[in-house]
Formats: C-alpha cells, structure tokens, sequence
C-alpha cells in the first residue's frame, strides 16, 4: 500500500472516531456549570448531540427573573424548516449550577 493511501486512510479513521465519540463526550463537555454549558446540555438532552456543538448561541438582553437571555440557532433535521431558532433563558439555580428553560419565542 503507498504512503499516500494509507495517510488517506489513517484520516477517514481518526474523523470517524470522532464522529462516534462526539455524541458520547456531549454530556461530560457540556454541563450545568456554565450559562452556555446548560444550554448545550439541554439541547443534548432534546435528541441533538451534535448540534449542541455547533449551535450558535448569542447573548442577548434579558430580564433577571428569569435569567439571561440566549438567541440560539442550529440545524434542526425534525423540523421542517431545518433551522429553528431558540430563545433560552439560563439563570444560576444554585452554586455552580444553571438552569435552562428554552422556547421558539414570541
């Protein structure tokens, strides 16, 4: 086998690694610890590890009962449309934990 096929196959491998541990790496990376973090790890919890990687998430002006304000877009493949934009509020619940509570907005 040449050089030049086995790099070649030497990097399909490593990307299919990766794909197989994304999903499975999701709820140790993203955790309730951090604003963002929550909001990944709801998303992982949605059916969506893969997205909660790729999301865009934009902080936004939002009020303090209910937390800070998140805009976040991702590829939604159960909708329709495939991008579904999200408003998610992320508000500390306790030391060193947020809570998240997300929606499709007015």
């Amino acid at each position: 086998m040449k050089k030049k096929t086995k790099i070649i196959l030497s990097l399909l491998a490593a990307l299919l690694v990766i794909l197989i541990a994304l999903p499975v790496l999701s709820p140790v990376v993203f955790t309730a610890a951090s604003e963002k973090g929550a909001i990944r790890h709801e998303m992982y919890k949605r059916g969506y590890p893969y997205q909660s990687y790729f999301a865009v998430l934009q902080k936004r002006e939002g009020d303090n009962e209910s937390g800070n304000l998140y805009y976040v877009n991702w590829m939604d493949w159960k909708d329709e449309t495939g991008q579904t934009p999200h408003l998610c509020y992320s508000k500390q619940a306790s030391d060193g934990e947020y809570k998240v509570s997300c929606g499709t907005g007015p």
